[in-house]
């Protein structure tokens, strides 16, 4: 990292972000998932600034370059960079930067074809990498990574790889492995809550546990002891559970929506990226 890096402010960083969601949504990427695996991230480099004596109040004038990367989160792989130059002005340094952010112009054709080209990238990455990812999916799988497994393919759009039937075998497969490896510890935690007579908590962390998983009968057993002991808001709950557990097409549903939990939890949980202002 630079020695002459500066850190940003909390309300130029919020601008920054607005400003790259500004460009996504207006160029179609937003509305694909084929970024779901990707960051897009900025760099400011500041290479010229100005203070003028304005009277009653000194001007900062700045000029610098906005510039976008792409990359992989799971491999770091970097998959293009786009550079815009800009200006700005304002009492401080700071409000300058501000000032010149909002001026970037979200609807430039340059993000529109460096967007378009990096969606190509990524695309024909899927196409000619889908075997090589699921080998990489079945490592994590086998070391017991089932987050990070699931992860690895549930980011390959469908309908863009010839491997989407050994994909999509493969993600349930994991999620199955992952069920297993839970849902003993959420036994336990449901079971403690039984024994000191708190139902509420106990039917909350019963809805975690996957009907397919080896503790299916145990789940069962305990919900039933508990169905004479919730009140009629819960019970609704425990209906619609216990549906999951007899209704194929509520499985499925219910499969598929904690899958893209998993997913969801795991990007969330990820450190944000770090947006670089250079002097």
């Amino acid at each position: 990292m630079p020695e002459n890096e500066e850190k940003i402010s909390n309300a130029n960083f919020a601008k920054i972000k607005s400003k790259i969601k500004q460009i996504i949504s207006k160029n179609d990427v937003a509305a694909t998932d084929y970024y779901a695996d990707f960051l897009v991230y900025p760099s400011i480099e500041i290479y010229d600034e100005e203070n003028l004596d304005a009277g009653l109040q000194p001007i900062s004038i700045i000029s610098g370059e906005f510039t976008l990367f792409v990359k992989q989160f799971s491999t770091n792989n970097q998959f293009g960079s786009i550079t815009v130059k800009f200006k700005g002005s304002g009492k401080d340094k700071s409000e300058a930067i501000k000032n010149g952010i909002l001026k970037i112009n979200s609807n430039n054709k340059d993000f529109q074809i460096f967007l378009n080209s990096v969606k190509s990238k990524i695309i024909n990455y899927y196409q000619n990498n889908c075997s090589l990812i699921i080998a990489e999916a079945d490592k994590l799988n086998a070391s017991n990574l089932y987050e990070k497994a699931i992860i690895q393919l549930i980011s390959i759009p469908s309908g863009i790889s010839k491997c989407d039937l050994e994909i999509n075998r493969k993600i349930v497969q994991y999620y199955k492995n992952y069920s297993n490896a839970v849902c003993e510890k959420n036994m336990m935690i449901a079971n403690g809550y039984f024994s000191e007579q708190n139902f509420s908590k106990t039917l909350e962390v019963l809805r975690t546990i996957n009907p397919e998983s080896k503790c299916k009968n145990n789940a069962l057993s305990l919900m039933k002891k508990i169905e004479s002991k919730i009140d009629a808001k819960e019970k609704e709950i425990f209906d619609l559970m216990m549906k999951v557990y007899n209704d194929q097409v509520a499985l499925e549903k219910m499969k598929i929506n904690s899958i893209k939990e998993i997913a969801m939890a795991y990007y969330q949980n990820q450190p944000e990226t770090k947006i670089n202002i250079i002097k």
